[in-house]
């Protein structure tokens, strides 16, 4: 059909040709352009969405880090307090309870220091048991749990690790036993609690006292006991002092165990059933258990008739389990 076009005709349809030519071009280049805005405006919104993500996380990892300060801040600052308080009352006592005995005399069979057991017909305590001990305390003593009682009627007596931070009044509440879960001497919330004994608890009967406290990160209350999972602190701190109102002992350590609080139906030995007054097939099985779960082995001799102290605390090794450590030591003054 071209053939049959004039010349002039011929040139306008060359002109409308690029026309449209040109007319597509800058359409793809338009398209090309928004596109390229578009993606630019996405990456933009993008950035933007993510920047603000970011900033929300900063804004809440800096809030949390903050709190996280101030909450071990403030830990150590009751822990401070704590420790203070305690300093308090040892120097109230005029120091502490392991200063009122020299080992040395330890070797020695005629000194005699505080406890008489019960009758022997009442609980079957051998009767050479009652030898070992006389009912008189020391002057120091009278004057220091003096102090003790009067600033706090529920205290039961004081421990004493020579050379570690455990030297503590120890409580005993029958009618609540866990009062001092969660108290200071004073009566006070703390976290950091009280040492305290078990319901079981006889004053002048127990053959076995438990001590219950908790083991705190910075070291108080009983925070210092895992030290005795290494063989080298446990030879070094052997020794536990322990005064109540009527007596002033020393212990010896002979069994270090981890252990866990079981149930009844678990068939696992329960060794926070076995505190207070315990007959002799108690007795006997508590001291077998425990030296089956102890870290060490120990040549103590330990009988029907001896007074243990079992001092217990929480220890875990995974996050959920209710792992005890408990330290078990024999009179020996």
């Amino acid at each position: 059909m071209d053939e049959h076009l004039s010349l002039s005709e011929k040139k306008e349809v060359r002109r409308k040709a690029q026309e449209i030519a040109r007319a597509d071009v800058l359409a793809r280049r338009e398209a090309i352009l928004q596109e390229s805005e578009e993606a630019a405006r996405k990456q933009t919104l993008s950035r933007r969405s993510s920047n603000g993500i970011m900033n929300i996380v900063l804004l809440i990892s800096s809030m949390v880090f903050v709190v996280c300060v101030l909450e071990i801040t403030w830990y150590y600052y009751k822990g401070y307090q704590y420790s203070k308080q305690q300093d308090e009352i040892v120097s109230n006592m005029d120091g502490g309870i392991a200063s009122n005995l020299d080992l040395s005399q330890l070797e020695d069979p005629g000194f005699v220091l505080g406890y008489s057991f019960p009758d022997e017909g009442d609980y079957q305590i051998v009767s050479t048991a009652k030898k070992r001990f006389s009912t008189v305390v020391s002057d120091r003593w009278k004057e220091q749990y003096r102090y003790l009682s009067s600033a706090n009627p529920d205290c039961f007596g004081y421990i004493e690790i020579p050379d570690t931070r455990i030297s503590l009044p120890v409580m005993f509440t029958p009618k609540n036993i866990e009062y001092y879960l969660y108290r200071n001497f004073s009566g006070s919330y703390e976290t950091r609690g009280t040492p305290f004994l078990d319901k079981q608890t006889k004053l002048g009967e127990s053959q076995n006292y438990i001590i219950y406290a908790h083991n705190m990160h910075d070291g108080s209350a009983f925070g210092t006991l895992p030290e005795y999972m290494h063989e080298d602190y446990y030879n070094e701190h052997k020794y536990i002092y322990f005064n109540t109102a009527i007596s002033e002992g020393v212990y010896e350590i002979f069994a270090v165990c981890k252990t866990q609080i079981y149930s009844v139906s678990s068939g696992h030995f329960r060794y926070h059933t076995y505190g207070g007054v315990l007959t002799k097939d108690e007795f006997e099985l508590y001291v077998k258990e425990i030296r089956k779960m102890s870290r060490y082995k120990s040549d103590l001799e330990v009988v029907w008739g001896d007074e243990l102290i079992t001092l217990s605390t929480c220890y875990h090794d995974q996050p959920n389990d209710d792992g005890r450590l408990i330290i078990v030591a024999k009179r020996i003054k």
